[in-house]
Order: C-alpha cells, then structure tokens, then sequence
C-alpha cells in the first residue's frame, strides 16, 4: 500500500512540473493560446503570434500600429474584448489590446523599465472613454520573452498610461 501510495504520489508531482497551468484555447490562426493569468470578469482574452511580421509605428504622424512585412521579426499580440451588454447601446464597446514585436531568432531574455525600449511595446484601448483611448507606448514594466520555433511564452506586468484591466499578462501562443 505504501508502495502504491508513493508512486500516485510521484506521478501527481512528475504531472504537474511538465504541464503549462492555464486555461487552453484556440485563436482564429488555429494555434493553440494557454492564458495562465486570470483574464478579466465579463470578456474575452486571445493572442496570436505571427511569423515576418513587424510594426510600423509611423502612421499618420501619430502612434498608430500597422503592421509590415519583416522576415526578421515576429509580432505577438493580446487582446482582451468585453462582452456587449443585453440589447442595442450606443457606443457599448471595450478592448485592450498590447503589441510587441520581437526577434524571430530563438531567445529567452527579460526588460525592466529602461529596457523596454529595446522591443516594441505598445498597449491600444479601445472605448467611448474620453482622454484615454488611444495607442501609448509602454516604458515602465517587466517583460519576460521566452520565444522559439514552436512557441512563444510572454509574462508581461506593466504600468499603463491610463487606467486598465490588463497590466498583468502571462500566455503561451504557439
């Protein structure tokens, strides 16, 4: 009995240590997302991450990402969606969304505040919330990047420039 008790033991141990935590899901490229931080109450979370991609932070004189064409690079984002409440309202949208670009060479590497100038980083909110929505820039934070060829893990805690549901991210994207 013993014997049996040890081995559920281990098996419980040896399961729990090789597994990503987190809740599984797909995006609309077909890849597999596992968010491990707690996603706000009331909405919807996905990531993607696409290959010889980049962002163009250039638009129209203002910070506005667009993306390019860039064999070198490899764009992840994340997006929270609110749901829409129970029948037709104005202006009854919300999203938070985060863009960052990153070598496409295999890496695990971490940003600290100064740092984070060494990626681009930007955070969108979208909302009938006047002074606040807009693309801004993120320059305080950590940012912890563990990319390969198969996935890319991202944990993200960052001071937004104005109020927001997402300052603190973990995910797994294939």
């Amino acid at each position: 009995m013993k014997k049996m008790i040890a081995l559920l033991a281990f098996s419980a141990v040896a399961i729990s240590c090789s597994t990503t935590k987190g809740v599984e899901s797909t995006n609309w490229l077909g890849k597999k997302v596992t968010m491990v931080s707690v996603a706000p109450e009331n909405g919807k979370v996905t990531a993607t991450r696409e290959s010889e991609k980049a962002l163009n932070l250039n638009g129209f004189e203002q910070l506005y990402p667009q993306t390019i064409y860039n064999p070198e690079t490899v764009l992840v984002q994340y997006s929270f969606d609110r749901n829409k409440a129970e029948g037709n309202y104005a202006d009854d949208f919300y999203k938070e969304e985060l863009f960052l670009e990153i070598p496409a060479k295999a890496f695990k590497k971490e940003y600290k505040d100064a740092a984070l100038q060494d990626v681009k980083l930007v955070y969108g909110k979208h909302c009938y919330c006047k002074g606040e929505a807009g693309y801004y820039k993120i320059t305080q934070g950590t940012l912890k990047v563990d990319h390969s060829d198969k996935q890319t893990k991202i944990k993200l805690s960052f001071k937004a420039p104005k109020t927001s549901l997402i300052e603190n991210v973990e995910f797994v994207v294939e």
